[in-house]
């Protein structure tokens, strides 16, 4: 009977081991950074408006594996996701314009692996 015991604690105290190196390697997972730039930084009404995000997951390429997509929001209601270009460099590119003034976002979605990241700029579209 002692022997079983033993042997019982021995399995347990391996498993708990064992979960707590796999818990060890995912925390040591490279956060995902996600950069979302824009030019011009005024926004004119019908006027082209370059998105960038710019995407980096420690020193590796992960362009092919990456994925990006930009949903454009208008006066708090989501109008759609568009999937922009990838421009090399971790760079993904989308040109647009705006036909209606107004609060704009975009929000840029960007999932790999199990991480997924999701920087937004707010704007205002004018017209001069």
């Amino acid at each position: 009977m002692r022997t079983i015991i033993i042997i019982l604690l021995a399995i347990f105290l391996v498993g708990c081991s064992d979960s707590s190196n796999k818990r060890q390697s995912v925390d040591k997972q490279k956060p995902l950074e996600v950069s979302l730039e824009m030019n011009p930084k005024k926004v004119v009404l019908n006027e082209t408006v370059t998105l960038t995000a710019v995407v980096k997951y420690g020193n590796e390429d992960i362009s092919k594996d990456a994925d990006v997509q930009f949903e454009i929001i208008e006066n708090g209601v989501s109008i759609g996701m568009v999937s922009p270009k990838h421009a090399g460099e971790g760079k993904y590119v989308l040109d647009t314009k705006f036909f209606a003034p107004g609060e704009k976002q975009v929000v840029a979605h960007v999932s790999y692996k199990t991480l997924h990241e999701m920087p937004t700029q707010s704007f205002s579209v004018v017209d001069e």
